[in-house]
């Protein structure tokens, strides 16, 4: 055969090749190829079926890379087809050279009950450098080039559907596809079926940690994607979980992302959600078509010498208030030294009632010691009755019953009680040591109770923070996003950190306890009686309670500012219930020593408080609210009724007869006399505290407060121990009693401490009673130092408020350390 025989035998076969190329029947199915696809050009009037496929060849993509310096344009598909549907879609397939992206038409978003097709889809592709990224990522072997490289997009649109379906179909290339360094952003509109990403790269000797800021004008929901560069990229709703960190944003997002985690650079990844049940939890019935508009922005973050700076700087501060202590104490005990007369007075007081009692004197008040032997007896002080050896019952116990031993003890006690007028000493009856052991059984019982609590806090905390961060879902905890610095293995350690000042502040509280408990033992055992028949009884075990638990509050808050969210916020609240109790317990023991609850009881109504607390959390119903609203109410009366006749009042099924026995004798026929209230200032006292506790109570159901239990639960805590407080210092005015200019400091340091730390309170900046969404729409920038932000410093804040709070109640009465306990009213 000639040479020019085998030019055209060779010249048709290759023209048939390029035939069937072009036009193939594939069992019935002809592929049209559009060679040479133009970039920015939009292909409509394209139908397929089942006999025929469109495959679109776009050769003409350039991409210019530098090692890790990527200035690529990405290509963007968009495809719209409006007669695909479920049964018969339209199949999307994107080949490029190291990978593979498919979909079809309608794509199918899920919803919370229902799904939602959306004909017209947009995707960007993953640039085929980033490919070799992924291999460097991974371990693979990474080789730096320069060259321009072409990228090569095949797509392919087929159908199965018998009849034409008419789609459009448009690649362009993205613009500010790269985010340059910090303070970059941009601004985009992304729906369900049209999600974006940007890539992100750190600049060499740059910062090593940058805080990614997301805003929209819109509260519809979407899902924020941190990735790291490598393919496929996961942008769809049901794809989006397998990768990176993830959140979901309504209104505002952030987080903190570190170059440790992220070495190569990121994606920002957004994906509107298909419908709100995910930032809301109410399932939303809105039009098919969602789109969000969003701004990002990323911002440099704080380095290692901030971070130094901010946490000794909070140190400085405690470290200042130890010295201030430090040097006050120093000077009272100068000033003791140098100052006898208080104990000369004592002394000379004791002494000159050593002898044997002086009935006349007694008569007019003037001496002291043996008008509080009758007092303790319950005996009129002018009676002439024998007078027993020592003003304080000597039969007590550890038994909370120890003076009823007697066979007369509960009508004797009884007798005392109901006295019109009660004076302290009526009400010291029992031996200061034994006292002294009740007290301190409220510390070793809050130890013991707070070690059981704390040891499953720590490990149920740290368990989340490493589910946070296997999972990659910042959900699962209640960060502000804004403000929020990562230091070892926790994610947001300035929060943590704040909480440090209720723990020194506690110790700084229980040794300047130990330090008058020392100060008193020895004063007691230089001065005779000093214990029986002066000041107000001292109660240290429940100082030192209150110390230790401001300690625990701070160890428990931190523990939960590791991972706050809706299950654990209990931990931040259960030893505020404690210290609230323990603060009304000092108060009222302060007049009412022999009238004490025994450390067992006090602690188990704290576990059931919790466990209260706990349910209205979890649970929170109406149902729940209106029985709780009820047990409130039933509560109140209950404790108005023992207060008022200090214990006197049993509840049993004996008091409908004691009732029908009261109307019959002494209602009936003397109203005027029995409705005459025989305590005022007790009656007083109760009265506000009802009516601030049925407030309280009514505020729920007007203004529908029923979202947040365990804050409501702790401001019933909070408002009593306010009102009590306030109830015990006017009382001291009005029985001619003065504040010294120590605890006079330590109240107007308290009372600034909390009105301030209040207005940063209620200026939270999240919000464990909504969805993690909706509480990003409070996160805020830091406020502090660029590191603390406003609920740090309510941590702050109020651990001071706390101490001068505990400080106050230590000090309160310190004017009536030389006044005999028969001069002290009881209110």
């Amino acid at each position: 055969m000639s040479k020019w025989g085998i030019c055209l035998i060779s010249l048709f076969t290759l023209q048939c090749c390029v035939v069937r190329c072009q036009s193939s029947d594939n069992g019935g199915i002809k592929t049209q190829v559009i060679s040479n696809a133009e970039v920015g050009k939009i292909y409509s009037d394209f139908s397929v079926n089942s006999t025929i496929e469109y495959l679109f060849q776009f050769r003409s993509l350039q991409f210019k890379t530098q090692g890790l310096n990527n200035k690529s344009r990405p290509a963007r598909v968009t495809v719209e087809c409006l007669d695909a549907t479920r049964a018969l879609p339209v199949l999307v397939v994107l080949r490029q050279a190291k990978g593979v992206l498919s979909w079809q038409l309608p794509l199918i978003v899920p919803t919370k009950h229902d799904k939602v097709e959306y004909h017209r889809t947009s995707r960007t592709l993953c640039p085929n450098s980033n490919y070799q990224r992924a291999a460097l990522y991974n371990g693979g072997p990474f080789n730096s080039f320069s060259s321009e490289i072409g990228e090569e997009v095949d797509i392919i649109i087929s159908s199965s559907s018998s009849q034409n379906l008419t789609f459009m179909l448009k690649l362009e290339l993205e613009n500010d596809f790269v985010v340059s360094g910090v303070n970059d952003g941009r601004n985009l509109t992304v729906s369900p079926s049209e999600p974006t990403f940007y890539e992100f790269n750190w600049a060499p000797q740059s910062l090593d940690t940058v805080i990614l800021r997301v805003d929209s004008d819109d509260n519809v929901c979407m899902v924020v994607s941190i990735q790291n560069i490598s393919c496929p990229v996961f942008d769809l709703e049901r794809t989006v979980q397998f990768e990176g960190y993830r959140q979901t944003v309504t209104s505002r997002g952030g987080i903190t992302l570190t170059r440790s985690l992220f070495p190569l650079g990121f994606y920002i990844v957004f994906v509107v959600k298909g419908d709100d049940y995910d930032c809301t939890g109410v399932s939303s019935q809105e039009p098919t078509q969602r789109s969000k508009r969003v701004a990002f922005s990323l911002h440099p973050s704080i380095g290692y010498e901030e971070y130094v700076t901010a946490t000794v700087s909070a140190l400085s501060i405690y470290l200042a208030i130890y010295v201030i202590a430090l040097l006050v104490s120093v000077a009272y005990f100068f000033k003791k030294q140098n100052n006898p007369d208080f104990f000369n007075f004592i002394n000379d007081t004791t002494s000159s009632q050593a002898g044997p009692p002086d009935l006349d004197a007694s008569t007019s008040g003037g001496n002291i010691q043996p008008y509080c032997r009758r007092c303790h007896r319950g005996l009129d002080t002018t009676s002439d009755t024998t007078i027993a050896p020592d003003c304080v019952s000597m039969d007590s116990s550890l038994d909370e019953t120890d003076i009823d031993t007697l066979d007369d003890a509960n009508y004797d006690k009884d007798v005392i009680r109901s006295k019109k007028i009660l004076y302290v000493c009526d009400l010291a009856r029992k031996n200061p040591k034994i006292l002294r052991k009740k007290s301190l059984m409220y510390f070793w019982n809050l130890l013991t109770v707070a070690t059981f609590y704390a040891l499953p806090v720590v490990q149920l905390v740290l368990s989340s923070q490493m589910v946070l961060q296997q999972t990659g879902n910042q959900d699962l905890c209640y960060y502000n996003f804004l403000c929020s610095y990562p230091l070892g293995f926790l994610s947001d350690f300035n929060h943590v950190f704040s909480n440090i000042g209720y723990f020194l502040l506690g110790l700084l509280f229980v040794i300047l306890v130990y330090r008058r408990d020392i100060m008193h033992c020895k004063a007691a055992a230089e001065i005779r009686d000093l214990d029986r028949s002066f000041g107000i009884p001292q109660h240290y075990g429940l100082l030192y309670a209150m110390g230790a638990a401001l300690m625990m509050e701070g160890i428990l808050s931190g523990c939960y500012h590791v991972c706050p969210n809706h299950s654990n916020f209990q931990f931040d609240t259960s030893f505020m219930y404690v210290i609230s109790l323990l603060c009304m317990l000092k108060i009222y023991h302060t007049r009412h020593p022999d009238i004490n609850a025994s450390a067992y009881a006090t602690f188990g109504v704290l576990a059931l408080v919790i466990l209260v607390g706990v349910a209205g959390i979890l649970s929170g119903t109406t149902y729940f609210w209106a029985a709780f609203t009820v047990l409130h109410v039933l509560t109140c009366m209950w404790l108005s009724g023992k207060i008022y006749y200090m214990g006197r009042l049993r509840f049993g099924f004996s008091m409908f007869r004691r009732a029908y026995n009261l109307c019959i004798q002494e209602i009936i026929p003397n109203p005027c006399a029995f409705f005459k209230p025989r305590y005022p200032s007790r009656l007083v006292l109760l009265i506000l505290g009802n009516m601030a506790n049925w407030g309280l109570a009514a505020l729920v159901w007007i203004y529908h407060l029923d979202s947040s239990f365990g804050s409501y639960l702790l401001a019933i805590f909070m408002a009593n121990l306010m009102l009590y407080t306030i109830f015990y210092i006017v009382m001291k005015f009005l029985c001619g009693e003065k504040l010294l200019l120590q605890p006079a400091a330590y109240l107007i340091l308290a009372t600034l401490g909390w009105g301030s730390s209040l207005y940063f309170f209620f200026h939270k900046s999240i919000s464990w009673a909504v969805t993690p969404a909706q509480s990003r729409s409070f996160n805020q920038p830091c406020q502090v130092m660029n590191f603390y932000d406003k609920h740090d410093i309510w941590h702050f804040l109020s651990a001071f408020s706390m101490f001068f709070s505990f400080m106050t109640l230590l000090t309160l009465d310190d004017d009536l350390v030389h006044v005999s306990r028969s001069k002290i009213p009881v209110f």
